[in-house]
């Protein structure tokens, strides 16, 4: 099971924010059948980590519909800033619905398919973190990766992070060939950040910087040495 330690500022979370809170701090699993990540929350419910989606979204239980946003709130305008590609586009849809509510169409990663629903607001519940918690060491003893990033910062990764184990007791650089491009087109990224350079990092989700975060864990540390059920 891989896990990755996602931090949320608690503000964002909740509706509304009256104050700044304290970070928010869940595991996030991978799925072996669809590779995807999910986190849990009290509610029952796990959320699909979708940085490419331009909406968290989940299914609401009949009758247990939460608040709705309408047309004019700037949360509508907010989830339609980023539409998926082949998918229609998000609006009000006013000539459509008499009740004025946005409306959001959210993509399956799993499926491909798109579809329309409600964009509604609710309450998630997580425990915060008091920022520190035992851990043990593990991982390879090989050098640093470093991307460099605008602004002259880096991005490091260690050998739990670049290096993965193949059979036969052997251990491989974990960076795969960005398939459907060309060597040197300009359209290409520069480099891509996959899933396995993702696991067993720190992410800072801040909603309202809209900036994503990356901080490696002390040396040879895993996010799944975590005790994540230890309070205070």
């Amino acid at each position: 099971m891989s896990l990755v330690a996602l931090l949320v500022l608690a503000a964002s979370l909740a509706w509304p924010a009256s104050s700044q809170g304290l970070p928010v701090l869940v595991p996030v699993t991978k799925d072996p059948a669809t590779s995807l990540y999910t986190l849990p929350f009290h509610s029952g419910a796990n959320l699909v980590v979708d940085i490419t989606g331009p909406l968290v979204w989940s299914t609401c239980q009949p009758g247990h519909l939460p608040a709705k946003f309408p047309c004019t709130f700037p949360t509508c305008r907010l989830a339609n800033a980023y539409p998926v590609p082949g998918c229609h586009e998000p609006g009000c849809e006013q000539e459509r619905r008499k009740d004025g509510t946005c409306t959001a169409y959210t993509y399956n990663p799993v499926t491909g398919v798109c579809a329309s629903g409600s964009l509604d607001h609710t309450r998630f519940v997580a425990n915060t973190t008091d920022g520190s918690n035992p851990v043990r060491q593990t991982g390879y003893w090989v050098p640093d990766i470093s991307l460099a990033l605008e602004g002259g910062m880096n991005y490091s990764m260690n050998g739990l992070l670049s290096m993965v184990n193949v059979p036969g007791g052997a251990a491989c650089l974990a960076f795969a060939e960005m398939k459907g491009v060309k060597a040197g087109d300009g359209s290409a990224p520069a480099v891509i950040i996959g899933g396995f350079q993702m696991e067993n990092v720190l992410l800072e989700f801040d909603m309202e910087k809209k900036r994503l975060g990356v901080f490696r864990l002390p040396f040879f540390t895993r996010c799944g040495h975590f005790n994540f059920t230890r309070t205070g």
